[in-house]
Formats: structure tokens, sequence, C-alpha cells
């Protein structure tokens, strides 16, 4: 059996920049899969919108009411 040879410290780097890059499309899937969860709690329920008012969300008045 071989003689196990210390490492250098470039040669651990080396090791670890390799296996990050091996792991980061795993690592993205499982990041998007967190943030749509805690987008999806924070996001309120959809109800459909009734009337004229809740047509328009914004504090902005609709263009045929500026008068253009």
């Amino acid at each position: 059996m071989p003689k196990k040879t210390e490492e250098s410290p470039f040669q651990a780097l080396e090791d670890e920049a390799y296996h990050a890059y091996r792991e980061w499309p795993v690592w993205l899937v499982l990041r998007g899969r967190e943030l749509d969860a805690h987008l999806a709690a924070q996001r309120p329920a959809k109800t459909p919108p009734t009337g004229a008012a809740s047509a328009h969300t914004r504090g902005d008045p609709p263009l045929a009411a500026k008068g253009t």
C-alpha cells in the first residue's frame, strides 16, 4: 500500500472548488424550491376582482380621467 502523502493547501482548495462546481445545479434547484415556498407563503390568496373599484389597484387615476 502506498504511503499517504500530505495534501497541499492548494490541493484541498481545488478539491473544494471542484465539489462546489459539481453541486451548484443541485443547490440552485433546492434554493429555487425554498424561494417558491417562501413566496407562496407571503402571497395573499387570489380573489377575483369585483366591480370597477377593484380593477384599479394603483394610486394613479385611470388614463381616461387624466384628461389627456
